[in-house]
C-alpha cells in the first residue's frame, strides 16, 4: 500500500468544485517499514519551496546556467552541481548514520530509543487491586519484551509523596529532593545532578530481576505526578528513551502540576510545556487511567500524549493487561518526526488531523512542523484546497517525512503524487475514495471532542455524511459497496459522540470526573482514530 495516498486520482479545478467534500491526502507511516528505493545521500532540493528533484526529465543542460533544473511546484531555477540524485514517486534517503558507540555507552544509553521508562503511581489511592494489576500486568510485558525484543532498555520511577528512580540493578533509590517539586527548573537541575547513579537495563538479561522489583512495589503517600513526568523528561533526553508510559489512578495533589487548588503555573500550562519538551527529544508519552471511581483529570493529562504522538487509556484493572502489551509491544518507527509538504502555486493546505492542534495550525501556516513520534497505525491527513481556479492538468503534491529510524540513522522519505485537474465533478467522484475523508472528518470531530465541543463534532459528522449520500446516487456502481461502509461507521461515531455528550452530562462540573475522564480518553481515540480501525475489512480484503 502506498505511503501516500489522496481522495481521488482527480483534483478540482476550482473550490466550487465539491466544496462540501473535503480533498485530503493520508500519510500512513506504517509503510515505514516497507522496502522501498532506498538512497543514501542528500536529495536534490529547490532553493525556494524546499521540493526534491522529481525526475530526470526536469534536468536540463545551458551552455550559460550550466545543468539546472526548474522546480515541478514553485517554477523555481536550480543550478545543480554533482551527481544527479532524483526523488522519484516513492524514496527513502539515508542521509546520516548511526551515532558509533561503545560497550560502555550501551549500558546506559540505547541507540535508536529502543527503551521503555515505566512511570508507576504507588499513592495511597492504588492500594489494592489498582495496584496489584499494574504489577501483574508490567510482569506479562517484561516476559514479552524478553522473548521478544530482549535488547530493549527499561527504566523505572515511583511517585506517590516522593518521586524516586529506582536503580534496577543495585535496588538503590535514586530520590528527587522534595524541595525541588515546585519548579520544573529545580527539578531539571537537580535530576541532571542525580544523572550519573541513572542507568537503564536491558530487559533479556534481567527480567528475573525487574518482576523482582516490580513486585516489591507499595502503596503510600499522596500523588507528586507532575515532578515525576518533568523527571523523566530529563531521564529520557540524556538517556535516549523512546517511550514513557504514565500509569495512575488519581489526581495529581503535589508538586507542580498539580490538578487541585492554586498553582502559579497552572496544571495546563505545565503539561503542554512538557509535552512540547518531550515532542522536542523524539519521545512518545502514554497515559494509561486506571478507572477507580474518582477524577484524574484526563484533559489535561493527555496533553502529552496528544503534543508527542503517544497514547492514552481509560482501563478498569482487569482491563490494563490488554494496554499495557499493546504499548510495550508497539514498535516506534520514526522519532524527532518532521513533516513538510510540497505543493504548487494555487494549491493551499487548508487543515490537516492526525497530530496535535498546535502541530495542525503550524503545518497550515508554514506547511512544515515537527511532530513527535510515529508508529505503525499513525496517519496523518491534510486537507488541501485549490485557492483560485488552477490552469495546469496536472498538479504535484510531495510530503517528506524526515525522521530517525530505529537504528539511530536519519532519513527523509520522500512521496509525490501527481493529480489530474478536472473541472468535472464526475471525474472527481469516479475514482473518489470516500474512506479518506470519512476518517478525516472523524479525526477533526475527535479533536473537537477532546477539546469539549462535541455538538460542532457532530455537526462535522453530520454534514459529510449528507454531502456523501448525495454523491453516492452518482458514484460507480462498484463503489456503492464502500459508500455503504462508510455510512455506517459514520453512523457509530456520531453515536460515539452523542454517548460522550451522555456521560459528561451526568458528571460533576464542578470537579474533575470519572465520567468526564472517561469522555475525554474517547475522544482522544478518534482524534487519533485510523481508517485501519474504522474500516477493518476493507483493509483485510
Amino acid at each position: 500500500m502506498p505511503m501516500l495516498r489522496t481522495s481521488s486520482e482527480s483534483f478540482p479545478a476550482s473550490k466550487k468544485i465539491m466544496s462540501d467534500i473535503p480533498y485530503v491526502l493520508r500519510v500512513e507511516f506504517g509503510e515505514l517499514a516497507s522496502d522501498t528505493a532506498k538512497i543514501v545521500g542528500k536529495p536534490i532540493v529547490c532553493q525556494k519551496c524546499g521540493g526534491f528533484l522529481i525526475s530526470a526529465d526536469q534536468v536540463k543542460e545551458d551552455e550559460k546556467i550550466g545543468r539546472h533544473f526548474i522546480c515541478a511546484f514553485c517554477g523555481t531555477l536550480n543550478v545543480i552541481t554533482g551527481e544527479v540524485i532524483v526523488a522519484g514517486d516513492d524514496t527513502d534517503f539515508v542521509i546520516e548514520q548511526p551515532p558509533q558507540t561503545t560497550d560502555s555507552e550501551t549500558s546506559t544509553i540505547p541507540v535508536g530509543g529502543q527503551a521503555f521508562l515505566a512511570l508507576i503511581d504507588v499513592s495511597g489511592s492504588m492500594a489494592g487491586e489498582n495496584l496489584a494489576a499494574v504489577k501483574r500486568s508490567l510482569n506479562t510485558s517484561i516476559d514479552s519484551l524478553a522473548a521478544n525484543s530482549p535488547d530493549t532498555f527499561f527504566g523505572l520511577i515511583e511517585f506517590e509523596s516522593s518521586v524516586v528512580y529506582r536503580d534496577l540493578e543495585s535496588g538503590n533509590a535514586i530520590q528527587l529532593p522534595y524541595e525541588a517539586f515546585s519548579s520544573y527548573e529545580r527539578i531539571v537541575e537537580e535530576t541532571k545532578r542525580l544523572l550519573d547513579k541513572v542507568k537503564l537495563v536491558q530487559v533479556g538479561k534481567n527480567s528475573d530481576k525487574l518482576k523482582s522489583y516490580v513486585r516489591s512495589l507499595m502503596d503510600q503517600g499522596g500523588t507528586a505526578l507532575g515532578p515525576a513526568v518533568a523527571m523523566a523528561s530529563v531521564i529520557a533526553k540524556h538517556r535516549n528513551v523512546g517511550r514513557v508510559v504514565l500509569l495512575t489512578d488519581g489526581l495529581a495533589n503535589e508538586g507542580i502540576g498539580a490538578l487541585e487548588g492554586y498553582q502559579v503555573t497552572p496544571a495546563s500550562q505545565f503539561y503542554e510545556q512538557l509535552g512540547k519538551a518531550f515532542m522536542d527529544i523524539g519521545t512518545a508519552v502514554d497515559v494509561v487511567g486506571i478507572a477507580s471511581g474518582a477524577g484524574m483529570e484526563l484533559k489535561t493529562l493527555g496533553l502529552l500524549p496528544e503534543a508527542t504522538g503517544g497514547n492514552m487509556f481509560y482501563v478498569t484493572p482487569n482491563e490494563l493487561d490488554k494496554s499495557i502489551s499493546e504499548l510495550a509491544g508497539s514498535r516506534l518507527l520514526g522519532r524527532d518526526v518532521q513533516v513538510k509538504i510540497i505543493t504548487p502555486q494555487g494549491v493551499k493546505v487548508k487543515d490537516a488531523s492526525g497530530v496535535s492542534r498546535a502541530v495542525i495550525d503550524e503545518l497550515t501556516k508554514n506547511k512544515e512542523s515537527k511532530i513527535g513520534v510515529v508508529g505503525e497505525n499513525h496517519e496523518l491527513y491534510f486537507e488541501v484546497v485549490p485557492e483560485s481556479e488552477i490552469k495546469d492538468s496536472e498538479v504535484p503534491i510531495q510530503v517528506q517525512v524526515e525522521y530517525t529510524d530505529e537504528e539511530g540513522s536519519r532519513r527523509v522519505r520522500a512521496v509525490t503524487a501527481r493529480l489530474k485537474v478536472t473541472k468535472k465533478e464526475s471525474e472527481v467522484l469516479e475514482t473518489l475514495d470516500p474512506t479518506l475523508g470519512a476518517t478525516y472528518v472523524t479525526q477533526k470531530a475527535g479533536e473537537e471532542s477532546f477539546s469539549g465541543d462535541r455538538k460542532k463534532g457532530k455537526k462535522r459528522i453530520a454534514a459529510f455524511r449528507s454531502a456523501l449520500r448525495f454523491r453516492a446516487k452518482s458514484a460507480p456502481m462498484a463503489n456503492q459497496a464502500q459508500y455503504e461502509k462508510v455510512e455506517e461507521a459514520l453512523e457509530a461515531e456520531e453515536e460515539e459522540l452523542e454517548r460522550m455528550e451522555e456521560m459528561v452530562a451526568g458528571g460533576s462540573s464542578m470537579a474533575p470526573s470519572a465520567a468526564a475522564d472517561e469522555a475525554y480518553t474517547a475522544g482522544f481515540a478518534q482524534m487519533r482514530k485510523s481508517s485501519k480501525e474504522m474500516f477493518k475489512e476493507d483493509e483485510e480484503e
